[in-house]
């Protein structure tokens, strides 16, 4: 399965997209805006591949099952060379070290509430990432709690030291 640009919005009851050929199955992104609220169900990850699961490009929000699932879930390997991506569950399939951009792998010690924002700031306290998932246009409404993030973007560098920050969030966006 081969993404290259859209908006594409899943409101699935259990795996928003799966491809399930063992150890062939390859899942990619290379643009366009990905929106998947998985697990509507009893069970769902976010983004499920037997094989593997490669994001080139594009924006890709991926929301599991909160008490079972992965926003990403590949069997051979995720790996996350472009693009924006978060992805939200409780168990994570961490993306894979060799991936060509740099991603954050983050594990909480508890739920975090579904309007438990996700901000990275510079040592300087200037924000370079910010996630609400209850502010998401798409997947808002649907927006549940969470235990483990995957997160990555183009403005994260190797070498460098951020702050992580999760939580309620009172304040105006600016741009």
């Amino acid at each position: 399965l081969t993404i290259n640009s859209g908006n594409i919005n899943i409101f699935s009851d259990n795996d928003g997209i799966n491809t399930n050929e063992d150890n062939v199955s390859v899942t990619t992104i290379n643009g366009g805006n990905v929106h998947i609220v998985a697990g509507l169900g009893t069970e769902g990850d976010g983004v499920d591949s037997n094989g593997w699961l490669v994001i080139n490009g594009g924006t890709v929000i991926s929301a599991a099952k909160p008490m079972s699932d992965s926003g990403l879930d590949s069997t051979m390997g995720s790996y996350i060379n472009g693009g924006t991506v978060v992805a939200l569950g409780s168990t994570m399939d961490w993306a894979e070290s060799d991936s060509q951009q740099v991603t954050m792998n983050l594990q909480f010690d508890g739920y975090k509430e579904s309007n438990s924002a996700i901000i990275v700031t510079k040592e300087d306290d200037s924000v370079i990432f910010a996630y609400d998932p209850s502010e998401d246009e798409i997947a808002g409404e649907n927006a549940r709690q969470y235990m483990g993030a995957v997160i990555s973007c183009p403005e994260f560098a190797i070498g460098e030291t951020y702050n992580v920050y999760s939580g309620s969030v009172n304040g105006t966006e600016t741009n």
